[in-house]
């Protein structure tokens, strides 16, 4: 009856073990973040654990080797507890401490002591790992959370369960306790060491949306207003992908009579994107007040050399698609650029045109090999009542209903709606395109949308 008693608290044992095992794998292979990879190699440990302990269950020296085994059990539990409060214990001491423990064991076995003697050298640095990490964490005096501190129990109560194997182990009546135990300290680590995954991966996401939301207030900050340009209606709209950090660059500066208009895409979106978006931003807005008449093609020029500089050390293989346009006086402009092509509206014909914009071979930060003699630039003739119209590849290859192969936006709706409104207001021609879009996208964007019209009225001069 006893025997049978014993052999479902193994069962049970084994079954509490395996099922953890099969959720930390799930956890861990649905989203992979090292603090499932750490679930799932505590859970494993112990497996491995019990099946050696299983297998070398006869004599005294080999049941105390096969014990060792539950060191790694131990240790990785006591990683997971510390890697709440960033203190990770050191492999390599106490696995030192294990070898010379097992030594002293088979010393003391060769020697003819009993099983409690040949034990105690393996079991103290078996539970050394939990038992030092909590000390460490409690004389720290660190504020820790309800289930990191009921973690911090089970890690203490699992070692403790570790050195009573010198004196309960070689005492069969005591197997159904030992057991039992067992399993008890198993579901409290299973309850846990989830609760504290879950803490920790949602704290991770709170402090990157907080991270986000900060760069994505720096962004709409830099955004141009709407400034005074003499002689230049304005309109311009940028909107990130799925609400990220964006990496659509638009900009806009007035330096006396002359007038800068920047639009830009940096390869990819979110965060990384973002910040090299803020790093254009800031070398152009640099370039710019260093050099109040530079042209468009020394800026482009001078700005690929500083950000292919940096992006070679920061290891970002990004680069920045971009056009600058310059009204210097009057109605012409100057426009330099390696990018989608610009729509222009006549207002004499009521025709679109469309330029291409391929005035240097790659995008900005792509190579430091380029010289000044591989940008070139062009002028644009406008008149009263023209139209310029920039746009990024968010718009062109936004997909139908976020599904590519359903098809994409395009370049001829946007030429139909500027044709259309071009007499209407900048805004209510900005906001046309967007609602087509939108309701060709059915709201879905897998990439940042960016889109600058500038109108030359008939007091320009």
């Amino acid at each position: 009856m006893a025997d049978g008693f014993v052999q479902n608290l193994v069962l049970l044992y084994a079954g509490a073990v395996l099922l953890n095992v099969v959720v930390s794998s799930v956890l861990y292979c649905c989203d992979r973040k090292p603090i499932y990879q750490s679930l799932l190699v505590c859970w494993a440990a112990m497996l491995v654990s019990f099946g050696v302990q299983g297998a070398l269950a006869v004599g005294d020296l080999p049941i105390v080797l096969g014990f060792a085994t539950a060191f790694l059990v131990n240790f990785a539990f006591a990683r997971l507890l510390a890697s709440t409060t960033n203190k990770q214990p050191r492999f390599l001491t106490y696995s030192a401490a294990l070898a010379a423990g097992i030594a002293a064991s088979v010393a003391l076995h060769a020697a003819g002591f009993g099983f409690t003697v040949i034990a105690l050298p393996v079991v103290v640095p078996v539970a050394l790992p939990c038992l030092l990490t909590v000390f460490k964490i409690l004389s720290a005096r660190v504020r820790i959370s309800t289930a990191k501190f009921v973690l911090l129990v089970g890690c203490l109560l699992f070692s403790l369960h570790n050195l009573d194997f010198a004196f309960l182990r070689n005492r069969p009546e005591f197997a159904p306790f030992g057991f039992t135990v067992a399993i008890l300290v198993v579901f409290m680590l299973a309850i846990a060491g989830a609760a504290v995954a879950l803490e920790q991966v949602t704290e991770h996401q709170v402090r990157l949306a907080t991270e986000l939301d900060v760069a994505r207030r720096i962004q709409n900050k830099i955004l141009p207003a709407d400034p005074e340009l003499p002689g230049i209606d304005m309109a311009c709209h940028v909107r990130p992908a799925n609400n990220s950090v964006g990496g659509d660059y638009l900009d806009v500066y007035r330096e006396g009579d002359r007038a800068w208009f920047l639009l830009g895409d940096v390869t990819g979106h979110g965060l990384g994107a973002g910040l090299v978006m803020l790093m254009a931003q800031s070398t152009m807005s640099s370039l710019l007040r260093a050099r109040p008449d530079i042209s468009p093609r020394e800026l482009n020029f001078l700005a690929n050399s500083v950000l292919a500089v940096n992006l070679e050390r920061l290891g970002e293989r990004r680069h920045l698609t971009v056009i600058s346009l310059l009204r210097e006086q009057g109605n012409q402009l100057v426009v330099s650029g390696s990018h989608d092509g610009l729509l222009v509206y006549r207002a004499h014909s009521a025709e679109v045109e469309l330029h291409q914009v391929n005035h240097f071979p790659v995008g900005l930060g792509f190579s430091n090999e380029l010289v000044l003699e591989d940008f070139r630039e062009e002028r644009l003739d406008m008149a009263p009542g023209d139209i310029v119209l920039l746009f990024t590849d968010g718009i062109t290859e936004a997909a139908r209903r976020g599904d590519w192969n359903a098809g994409m936006f395009g370049i001829e709706p946007i030429r139909r709606i500027l044709q259309e409104y071009a007499q209407q207001p900048l805004e209510q021609l900005k906001r046309a395109i967007l609602d087509e879009l939108d309701a060709f996208t059915g709201g879905i964007y897998h990439d940042d949308v960016a889109v600058l019209m500038i109108r030359m009225t008939a007091g320009a001069a």
